[in-house]
This record gives structure tokens, C-alpha cells and sequence, in this order.
């Protein structure tokens, strides 16, 4: 095989190099979303440890972790329960407690887009977020207590997150509040 004219080779290597370059700013731009997206990730995760002073509470509140996660809440007024075990959903269950009050009140098209509407429309027949405000109303002021003090843990959980949930992210959504009658809903 004849051996390349240097006219040639230097055209390859001039075309190359173009290539190389192309080729490394993709590869730099894929890993800087990667390390974006994981970052926005991690931020969106829950707090495990550490201690938080919170305004509102009557006393401290414990909040401890076994080895499988799972969380046991100690304290002295059922209301700082109510806060911690809202604020404990806030931070890990949000996105699931959402798409319950919403299948519930028919509201999912909301988040999940037109291909929701059927369902929503069979929900909303049954008039469950009129239904639950009444409860909330008509409920005694110990558990209009309980609810507030749950709606505003929840609220605080969800604050606290670095992002908010990935789920969000990925729906391009910002999470509705929680509300004292969301919490009836759910039932």
C-alpha cells in the first residue's frame, strides 16, 4: 500500500482536530449537567440528622432513626407532635401526599396535564374538597389544632429542602401549599 502524500495527512489532521475539540466541549457540557442535576438532586433530599430550632413550639422535639430510617417522634404536647410528624411528610412524602389530595379533590390535570381530566372529572362528581372544609369547620378547636400545627410542619418540612422535590423538577411544577383540609382529604 502506497504510504500518504503529506498534503493528505496534514488535511486529516486539520480536520481532527476540529473533531477533538467538538467532541471534548460536548462531553464537557454532558458532565456539567450531570453534576448539575445531581446537585439539584441531593438538595432536594431530606434532612436525616442535625438540629433545628423552629419557632412555634411549645418544647423540644426528638426525632430519631432506626436502621432501616424509619422515624420514632417523642415529645411533650401533642401539637409539637403534630408539627414534627408534618414537617417529617413535608420533607419525604410530599409529592405523594399531593397526588392523593389532588386524585381526591379531582385536581391532578393540574399537575399531570390534560391526560388527567377524566379522572379528575369522576373525582370532582363527589365534591370531596367542599366536603372537607366542612370537616375542617365543624371540627373542635383541639383538632383544628392538630391539623394547623401538621399544615405548618409540612409547610416547614418542604422549606427546608435544599429544591424542591424531583418531582417537581421534573414535571416543571412548584408544589401547591398544604392546606388543614388537604389533610382530610387524604383520608
Amino acid at each position: 500500500m502506497p504510504p500518504e502524500s503529506p498534503k493528505k495527512s496534514s488535511r486529516i489532521s486539520r480536520l481532527r482536530r476540529p473533531a477533538v475539540m467538538v467532541f471534548a466541549a460536548g462531553l464537557l457540557l454532558c458532565l456539567l449537567v450531570v453534576l448539575a442535576g445531581t446537585a439539584v438532586l441531593r438538595a432536594s433530599l431530606p434532612r436525616l440528622e442535625g438540629v433545628l430550632k423552629i419557632q412555634g413550639l411549645r418544647a423540644p422535639v426528638r426525632l430519631e432513626r432506626d436502621a432501616l430510617g424509619t422515624v420514632t417522634i417523642s415529645g411533650r404536647h401533642r401539637e409539637d407532635l403534630a408539627f414534627a410528624t408534618g414537617f417529617i411528610h413535608g420533607q419525604e412524602r410530599f409529592f405523594q401526599m399531593d397526588l392523593m389530595r389532588r386524585r381526591a379533590a379531582g385536581e391532578l390535570a393540574a399537575l399531570l396535564g390534560e391526560q388527567a381530566v377524566g379522572a379528575d372529572r369522576q373525582a370532582r362528581v363527589h365534591r370531596f374538597r367542599d366536603l372537607a372544609r366542612k370537616v375542617v369547620e365543624s371540627a373542635l378547636p383541639s383538632e383544628r389544632r392538630l391539623l394547623e400545627a401538621y399544615r405548618r410542619g409540612v409547610t416547614a418540612g418542604l422549606a427546608d429542602l435544599g429544591a424542591r422535590p424531583f418531582e417537581y423538577i421534573v414535571l416543571r411544577q412548584t408544589p401547591r401549599p398544604w392546606q388543614m383540609e388537604d389533610s382530610v382529604l387524604g383520608l
